[in-house]
């Protein structure tokens, strides 16, 4: 591997459910392999809050944020995408009675979370499901949105979907991830396909701080790359950082938390079309840009072109290469 002098690097990540992939390139020493010392990771929750500290340098890199970095370039931010490991979500429908398509929310009451949040950030999740409807036909007045928290990541929202399904204020919810508490109360799940749309860790960034330390964007490529080739050849050490990583937290993270991941992050057409129709809905001037105008995918092709992913699957591949 390239010779590396020893950086400092600040990040932020936006949902825990992007953590599987960054413990794993913590944990198995990769940020070391690309001279990276990770010195601060933190969640941070709002949109805005995480563009102000990338702005404002910092940080030097987010894992996330999709939408809302359209409206910043329109304005003049330079902000920049590098890779995009997960091109599309999977949610389903919770409702009261059974409906057999999304188009069956026709005059029925959703509940959501806010579209815009108290600090002026904007809702994916929500964004998501407005793009389900209308790709069912519908147009978004033909669905009574119900508001039941400001944010997904707000830990109770999942029992105010139950709470307000049972006692009639919404007909039906859109949800992510698991479906069991519904079950149990009786609802009816209705998977709704999948929907391209660009989300999950995304390494995201700003053109001057990637100018302003040595190879800041072939490094983070790098070891993300390298993140996402551990679970296919080093199962075994995966499945333990997974169980470190769930017994510091609330939720529980399983293999398919990173083989589900594209080995190659790069970003699917339809998944940053989506993206930017969802910034052109709630910021009409970023029709003036083009969907792929934040991404600069040449790091990741010139490490492709390199063959680096099939050079370290080789090499980490034998037991002694970790660490060394």
């Amino acid at each position: 591997m390239a010779e590396y002098e020893p950086i400092e690097v600040r990040g932020i990540y936006r949902s825990s459910s992007h953590m599987p992939v960054w413990a794993v390139m913590q944990e198995a020493g990769l940020w070391d392999r690309v001279g990276i010392k990770l010195t601060s990771f933190v969640y941070i929750d709002g949109s805005a809050e995480a563009e102000r500290l990338l702005l404002s340098g910092e940080i030097d890199f987010i894992s996330g944020n999709h939408i809302s970095t359209y409206t910043d370039f329109t304005k003049g931010r330079p902000i920049v995408h590098l890779t995009s490991p997960s091109n599309a979500v999977r949610d389903k429908l919770i409702s009261r009675e059974p409906m057999s398509h999304v188009s069956d929310l026709r005059g029925k009451r959703l509940g959501e979370t806010s579209q815009i949040g108290a600090d002026g950030g904007y809702s994916h999740t929500r964004g998501n499901h407005m793009l389900y409807v209308l790709k069912s036909g519908l147009q978004l007045s033909d669905v009574v949105w119900v508001d039941l928290a400001e944010k997904l990541s707000d830990e109770a929202l999942e029992s105010r979907i139950v709470s307000a399904l049972q006692d009639g204020t919404i007909d039906a919810a859109m949800v992510t991830g698991g479906t069991t508490a519904y079950e149990q109360a009786g609802f009816h799940v209705l998977p709704m396909g999948e929907l391209p749309m660009i989300n999950g860790p995304t390494l995201t960034s700003t053109t001057p701080l990637l100018q302003r330390k040595d190879r800041l964007a072939e490094r983070l490529v790098k070891a993300q790359l390298m993140g996402l080739q551990y679970a296919h050849i080093r199962p075994a050490e995966c499945e333990r950082i997974l169980k470190r990583l769930s017994e510091g937290s609330s939720r529980t993270y399983r293999m398919d938390s990173l083989t589900k991941l594209a080995r190659k992050p790069y970003p699917a057409i339809e998944a940053v079309a989506n993206a930017w129709e969802l910034a052109c809905m709630t910021t009409p001037s970023t029709r003036d840009t083009t969907p792929l105008t934040l991404w600069d995918l040449h790091y990741l092709r010139t490490l492709d072109d390199a063959g680096f992913v099939e050079e370290f699957c080789k090499s980490a591949a034998e037991p002694q290469a970790v660490g060394a």
